[in-house]
């Protein structure tokens, strides 16, 4: 079975469980996943999980993201996005370069980030969206973020005004509710007009497969070509080769003592001879000794 990451482009249009769907359907395997999803209107990155790789989704999912994004000021949605209803107008004649320029600037940083209604995030056993769509309204919780980056690119005022910005932030980030906050700043309605995801991790837009490019590489028998190794995905975790006999006992899950000098609290892979990611694994202290602590096993031991 193959296994690994594709680095798949999302059109607009379609959800990330389509894409998810389309590569089942195109590789013919149905251990497939995702590492974040992207609202069915946003495009861009998706990384997509193959085979065993799927079990890394909690680490995967945590990669740092980067996205283009355009934020139309002087009217706001139900939706924080152009998919919902327009429910306020003002006039953005005011707005200039260098006030939006301060505004995306002052939203940096560690901070506290609302989801938006019409997100997927659960509420008591609902989806947000459920709940919005049933004309509901509920207090939701805020979620920590991070935004590294929040540059303004480009600027064309009027009525309404445009802007389109860089954002690089952490995994969970909602560039909607960023949108909205922006136009709190500057005391004028905003909503996210188009979104791409440019980057998740250390993967990038220009190399993201379309499906008919998947389709051509699979019936060309390249799919190895295209699948990226987890340890290529997370290139600044460190990695240890294990022999036959600790690569056994860390496939049942029992801790081993490293075999070279490791920091204790380090997540890292451990790889057999032949380049296979055993599993992922945390090194403790151990009495007298640094232990080799299995979090996720990839291979059974039939498969060695």
């Amino acid at each position: 079975m193959p296994e690994g990451l594709l680095n798949v482009l999302k059109p607009p249009g379609m959800t990330s469980h389509d894409v998810v769907d389309g590569v089942r359907r195109i590789l013919g395997l149905q251990r497939v996943g995702h590492t974040g999803t992207l609202d069915p209107a946003a495009a861009g990155v998706m990384v997509v999980m193959v085979g065993n790789a799927t079990r890394l989704s909690e680490y995967l999912t945590a990669r740092p993201k980067v996205y283009r994004a355009e934020i139309t000021f002087g009217i706001a949605t139900d939706t924080l996005d152009g998919e919902g209803e327009i429910v306020e107008r003002a006039s953005a004649a005011s707005l200039d370069e260098q006030a939006v320029r301060k505004a995306l600037a002052r939203l940096t940083g560690d901070m506290q980030i609302a989801p938006p209604m019409h997100s997927a995030v659960r509420h008591h056993g609902r989806r947000l969206y459920d709940i919005a769509r049933a004309g509901g309204n509920v207090e939701v919780a805020t979620r920590h973020g991070t935004i590294h980056r929040f540059e303004l690119l480009d600027f064309r005022p009027g009525e309404p005004a445009r802007a389109v910005a860089e954002v690089a932030c952490s995994s969970g980030t909602y560039v909607r509710s960023l949108a909205a906050m922006a136009g709190e700043l500057l005391e004028c309605p905003a909503y996210l007009s188009f979104l791409v995801r440019t980057r998740v991790g250390n993967q990038d837009l220009a190399e993201a497969l379309t499906g008919s490019e998947l389709r051509e590489v699979v019936a060309a028998g390249r799919l190895e070509d295209v699948l990226i190794r987890p340890p290529d995905a997370l290139p600044e975790w460190s990695r240890l080769v294990a022999d036959g006999a600790t690569a056994a006992h860390l496939c049942n899950g029992v801790q081993v003592p490293t075999w070279r000098p490791v920091e204790a609290g380090e997540v890292l892979f451990v790889m057999l001879a032949d380049g296979r990611v055993l599993c992922v694994a945390e090194t403790i202290r151990g009495d007298d000794q640094t232990l080799i602590q299995p979090r996720r096993v990839l291979l059974s031991k039939d498969e060695l």
